[in-house]
């Protein structure tokens, strides 16, 4: 028997109303608020949300939101077994998450189209703030957190060397040959971990995943993504990065504490554990530009924005959607996100970040050229737009992920990656029965 052929454009526009009725809108309203306040429950393990729920419900009385912590490892599994057993009342209204389930989610018919929702809020957010939260003209997330790229460099090391701090990944190679001659990485890749190689590409142009009529198009082997392998290449032929991995954070902060790590990639939400980390050396971290791709003049960012998902079986979804907005937009709310200390450092997706970007400074990690951190943030709030997730994302990135480690180990090279990642996607694709072209 052949798979049954699911087509874009059917699976963005109706392919969630298979599932249930209250997946593509109506009222949404199916629950009895009489006897008292609708509650709705949020999952997620972000820091902040817990305090940003309190102060919802301290603003609101016929709403209350209850914060149920679920770890991002397993938080899209149970969204999706919640869905499968049906049970209204035991699965969540809203869920925070970043991007890269969205279209898989919303074609399953496990979150809501939120699109006539969000149309008259629109304004209250910046304008390219939903690009990552649509899909097909689809928008299925109200924003809360974007990831405005750019380094963190250990000053000292600069200065002792008398290095300009670079502003390209090819300066980086440059300076990284410098540096090793004195036993010092430029940079760390954890072999677990693709998201820097991912974004390089992502920000050069690369779409790894489009819409193209009735068929997904699949392609890996772009210029950009081959510019992005190239430089990484480098990189790891040259023996200029340390390759400590995320799972050994304590040891890997030890390196840069000690300076033998030059600089990182980073966004907000990264700063405040990264000051968490540093004793000696704190003050002595300086913030510059994100790195500019080959062939790109100004750098712009690339990266998951993460958003409010209302759920399909979610019995009172314009509430949800009303407190949703309220957490996103309201001054409270972001602040408890943006907070360095309780909070998780998010760079919030509103119209007018800057009255709260004094908040995602660490002060003491950058000491005197802590006054150069805002600037440097909205200087590198660019974001290149454009890039989707396809309906296998999170299949796509744990094969991804497997590949990288072995790119690392030096087992395959990193364009040998990307020919393995265009025919395992297409393959992958065509088994789950979702129409494919190349």
């Amino acid at each position: 028997m052949q798979p049954r052929i699911i087509r874009p454009a059917l699976a963005l526009t109706l392919l969630a109303c298979a599932f249930a009725a209250t997946a593509c809108g109506g009222d949404g309203d199916n629950g009895d608020s009489s006897s008292g306040p609708v509650t709705l429950e949020i999952w997620t393990d972000k820091e902040g949300v817990k305090q940003a729920a309190a102060a919802f419900n301290a603003a609101h009385k016929d709403v209350r939101l209850k914060y149920v912590n679920v770890p991002g490892t397993e938080l899209i599994n149970k969204v999706t077994n919640a869905h499968k057993a049906g049970d209204a009342s035991k699965a969540p209204c809203l869920v925070l998450n970043d991007n890269r389930n969205g279209s898989m989610l919303l074609a399953q018919g496990i979150i809501r189209d939120l699109t006539e929702d969000i149309e008259p809020v629109k304004d209250k957010y910046a304008d390219d703030a939903f690009v990552n939260l649509s899909i097909g003209g689809k928008i299925y997330g109200v924003p809360a957190m974007r990831q405005p790229m750019f380094t963190v460099v250990h000053q000292p090391t600069f200065d002792k060397y008398d290095l300009e701090v670079p502003t390209s990944w090819q300066e980086l190679v440059t300076v990284g040959e410098k540096l090793k001659k004195h036993g010092i990485s430029v940079f760390n890749l954890a072999g677990e971990d693709p998201s820097t190689f991912m974004n390089m590409a992502w920000q050069g142009g690369a779409r790894w995943y489009e819409v193209k009529g009735d068929a997904w198009k699949v392609d890996f082997t772009d210029k950009a993504s081959q510019d992005a392998a190239d430089v990484m290449q480098q990189l790891l032929d040259k023996g200029l990065v340390s390759k400590i991995s995320y799972a050994d954070y304590a040891a890997m902060m030890q390196q840069y504490e000690k300076g033998k790590i030059a600089l990182r990639q980073v966004s907000t939400w990264q700063l405040a554990s990264f000051e968490q980390n540093m004793s000696k050396s704190l003050g002595e971290w300086a913030p510059a530009g994100n790195l500019a791709v080959p062939g790109q003049s100004t750098p712009t960012s690339a990266g998951d924005t993460s958003g409010y998902l209302v759920t399909s079986l979610c019995e009172n979804s314009e509430e949800a959607v009303e407190a949703a907005t309220w957490l996103t937009t309201s001054a409270d709310p972001i602040k408890a996100m943006a907070n360095t200390t309780d909070g998780h450092g998010w760079f919030p997706a509103v119209a007018d970040p800057k009255p709260y970007l004094d908040t995602l400074v660490p002060k003491k990690l950058m000491g005197d050229h802590a006054d150069k951190a805002v600037p440097t943030i909205l200087e590198n709030s660019d974001f290149a737009d454009g890039w989707v997730y396809g309906p296998n994302s999170t299949a796509m990135y744990e094969e991804l992920a497997d590949q990288w480690g072995k790119a690392m180990n030096g087992d395959i090279t990193v364009r040998a990656l990307l020919d393995h990642m265009q025919q395992w996607t297409v393959k992958d694709l065509k088994q789950r029965g979702i129409s494919v072209t190349e």
